[in-house]
């Protein structure tokens, strides 16, 4: 990892340590921010109407099961309610049920009471009542504001001195107005505002006011509030509200039930017809079809069809057995016996049969006797054809009179086939007549039902909702909420001072703390920090336990670690900076002080040519002659050009500049100045040297490379951050070798971590004496001074 993104990590670290201490020192702006935000909270609260809010609890009965009905209509006790919340919602906070209200309260009409701090709505009893008399568009688009001083004799309008009384009608502004006197009456005057707005904007508003939506998500109870400055309106209101829509809701049923008894009543006319119509289509069916009760005809056809079927099956069945009987006669042999009792009806036949079997029997039992010659045999075989002959005879007869039979039994057949087959066709026509019939005196009886249930319903209209809970006010007001409003000016009053902090610091280029020179500048450490010092003397002293002294005290010893140890000769010591005004005069005097008081022998050498300064920071008279002098005159004697000075009991030599030279450049580079630090190495231990700013004039890095240590200084709340990038560019361009930052001026800022000024490095081991501008804030002034007061007594 190369230095460029070893900077830019410690860059990214936040330090909330730091931060916390940089808005800290501002902490009166702070307190004036929540100071003036609650001041001026109280003055809103104080002038502001308070806006309470009332509500109340309404279900919305279902008509489907609140309808009377007859015993016939069932009851489903599973049924859940079929109303639709939403359009309910939408129909309370409808403009036409919010313009009844307006108009039952009058809402249209607005009182105001104006007090000493603050205008106030009024609404009771104890106002009067006001009647606009003129049409109902003029009324609703009639508007104006008027004052009304009133007492329980009578009122004056508007200020005009004319006493009216009440009750009484009187012309205002091209409309006729009546004021009925209030309820609760008083002796004494009171003066009102009247103000009368249209009826739109009243119901606006009204609107704009009132909220209603579901108590719960599964819940079928609506909660209605309002919000307002006065709560007997806005209980009134709610109240009012609620018996505005239960009305509504039964009007609306009301009218149906009106509409269902004309209906009804109206389509009796036609059902009477209609039914009238349909019976005599069917009596003239019945009579040109011959029929009486059409099952009964049908059975009595039915049982007629089967008799006539079974005569005619036994008929047919007598004939097969005729000829079965003539088969057998042909077939039968002498002495042979014939099927007898096989079924046939004819008893003459049957007695034949009979007769012939007994002879055979007979005759069987002579020829078992006698033999076949037996003369009985004989005689008995003739008999036997005799009777057969009768039998045929006889069957041949029979046989005539089934054929007969079973003809006319055939025939009857026929006929009955057809009357049974016309059946199902008179039935349809006659069902098809009498359906018509039920389907109408089903109507006229669901219709006559109806109408008993519009009537009933008509006469007891069950309501469309049941107040839960009537209108109920909160006393605590929604808004203002004071609570909610001090901790909100209070939260402001600490943003607004830490917002423009933040973009003061925001655009804030310079350097305030030591790490954005650690960040910015590669290879060149920080030495020393100097404190920001507010006495006007700025001079370190002998035997000083000051912040200052201890300060360079720190950076003659970081001084003593840098300096080549190889060195022999005295060292040379630049004091430079980047530009005018970031205290190396400062830093160079006091450090040339401390090396002094340390008992070495100290010169300090000043060779800022076109502005010195060196004089003003030790507060000594300024010489004619000095390092100008040594540079151009070669002549000139080195002693000459040396001040003593005694500076707070401390010695210390001193080489002014001189006058100022119109080419200052041009002598520093003339090669004198390294002969003059030769001789100077000769008699003194620290040879410090006060530069001219690098940025400005090329002075100082010209004689750079005299120098055997380069204190750079860099003044915090002054210097700017793009100067860092120069100091490295003169790093790496060799203008200035073994440099080593010096941050000066650091803790007038406090708001960059350094109010505490040094208490981390200065109050440690030393806080007896001067501790006490270690530990409090460097601005902090006026208490320092007192807390120094109460030590010292």
């Amino acid at each position: 990892m190369n230095s460029v993104d070893l900077n830019e990590n410690k860059q990214e670290q936040f330090d909330l340590k730091s931060e916390i201490f940089k808005y800290l020192p501002f902490w009166y702006w702070f307190v004036i921010g929540v100071v003036i935000a609650l001041v001026t909270a109280t003055l809103y609260l104080r002038y502001q109407n308070n806006v309470y809010q009332s509500k109340a609890i309404i279900k919305l009965l279902d008509d489907t099961s609140s309808d009377f009905k007859m015993p016939t209509s069932g009851v489903n006790f599973f049924m859940r309610s079929k109303i639709n919340i939403e359009n309910e919602k939408e129909i309370i906070k409808s403009n036409r049920l919010l313009s009844k209200v307006v108009q039952e309260l009058q809402l249209y009409n607005q009182f105001f009471v104006e007090g000493k701090i603050r205008v106030s709505e009024e609404y009771g009893e104890h106002l009067p009542n006001i009647h606009w008399i003129a049409s109902d568009e003029k009324i609703e688009n009639y508007r104006g504001t008027w004052q009304i001083t009133y007492n329980n004799n009578g009122y004056v309008w508007d200020d005009d001195g004319v006493r009216r009384k009440y009750n009484q009608i009187y012309d205002i502004d091209g409309i006729a107005m009546q004021v009925v006197a209030p309820t609760q009456l008083n002796t004494a005057y009171k003066t009102i505002t009247v103000s009368k707005i249209p009826l739109s904007n009243a119901v606006a508003q009204l609107k704009g006011n009132v909220n209603v939506g579901l108590l719960g998500e599964e819940s079928e109870l609506l909660e209605i509030s309002i919000t307002g400055s006065v709560i007997e309106k806005n209980n009134a209101i709610l109240n009012t509200l609620n018996d505005v829509f239960d009305r509504d809701g039964r009007e609306d049923k009301q009218r149906v039930f009106k509409k269902t008894i004309d209906f009804v009543n109206a389509r009796f006319e036609f059902l009477f017809k209609e039914l009238d119509t349909i019976e005599l289509n069917k009596a003239n069916y019945k009579r040109e079809q011959k029929l009486s009760f059409l099952e009964g005809d049908a059975e009595s056809l039915l049982i007629t069809k089967t008799a006539s079927f079974s005569e005619y099956e036994q008929a047919k069945t007598q004939s097969l057995l005729s000829d079965i009987i003539i088969v057998a006669l042909k077939e039968v042999k002498d002495n042979e016996l014939l099927p007898n009792n096989i079924g046939l009806e004819e008893m003459q036949v049957n007695e034949l049969v009979k007769q012939y079997n007994e002879v055979v029997l007979e005759a069987q039992k002579v020829i078992a006797n006698a033999g076949d010659n037996h003369p009985s045999v004989a005689k008995l075989i003739g008999i036997q054809k005799n009777l057969k002959d009768n039998i045929k005879y006889s069957l041949k007869a029979y046989q005539k009179i089934l054929d007969t039979k079973i003809q006319s039994i055939e025939k009857i057949k026929a006929m009955q086939e057809n009357q049974y087959a016309a059946l199902p066709y008179q039935e349809k026509i006659i069902r098809s007549i009498e359906r018509q019939q039920k389907i109408k005196e089903t109507l006229y009886l669901l219709l006559l039902q109806k109408r008993e249930e519009a009537s009933i319903n008509l006469a007891i209209t069950n309501p469309s909702i049941k107040i839960v809970d009537d209108a109920i006010a909160n006393t605590t007001p929604l808004s203002p909420k004071r609570s909610v409003t001090f901790l909100l000016a209070f939260v402001l009053g600490l943003l607004i001072p830490f917002a423009l902090i933040f973009v003061y610091y925001l655009f804030d280029t310079k350097i305030h703390i030591k790490k954005t020179i650690e960040a910015g500048l590669d290879g060149i450490p920080v030495l020393s920090e100097i404190p920001f010092i507010e006495d006007k003397a700025k001079t370190v002293q002998k035997n000083d336990r000051s912040v200052l002294s201890e300060a360079f005290r720190i950076l003659v010893a970081n001084l003593n670690f840098v300096i080549p140890f190889d060195l022999k000769n005295t060292p040379v010591i630049f004091v430079s900076s980047t530009v005018k005004g970031e205290g190396k005069t400062f830093v160079a005097s006091n450090l040339a002080l401390t090396l002094a008081s340390l008992g070495k022998k100290v010169v300090i050498v000043g060779t800022d040519l076109r502005n010195p300064q060196l004089h003003k920071a030790l507060q000594t008279k300024r010489e004619k002659l000095g390092l100008v002098n040594l540079l151009i005159d070669s002549k000139t004697s080195l002693v000459d050009c040396i001040s003593h000075e005694m500076i707070h009991d401390i010695a210390l030599d001193i080489i002014y500049s001189g006058d100022i030279p119109p080419n200052p450049t041009e002598i520093l580079a003339n090669g004198r100045f390294s002969i003059v630090l030769e001789e100077l190495k000769q008699l003194y231990d620290y040879i410090i040297v006060d530069t001219a700013p690098t940025l400005l004039v090329a002075d100082t890095t010209i004689i750079t490379k005299y120098a055997d240590a380069i204190l750079y200084l860099i003044k915090a709340n002054y210097t700017d951050k793009q100067i860092l990038p120069y100091i490295n560019n003169l790093k790496k361009q060799n203008k200035i070798d073994n440099t080593y930052i010096i941050f000066n001026n650091v803790g007038q800022n406090e708001g960059y971590g350094k109010g505490y000024a040094y208490s981390y490095q200065y109050n440690y081991g030393y806080g007896y004496g001067y501790g006490i501008n270690a530990i409090l804030p460097t601005r902090f002034y006026k208490i320092k001074q007192l807390i120094r007061k109460i030590i010292k007594k």
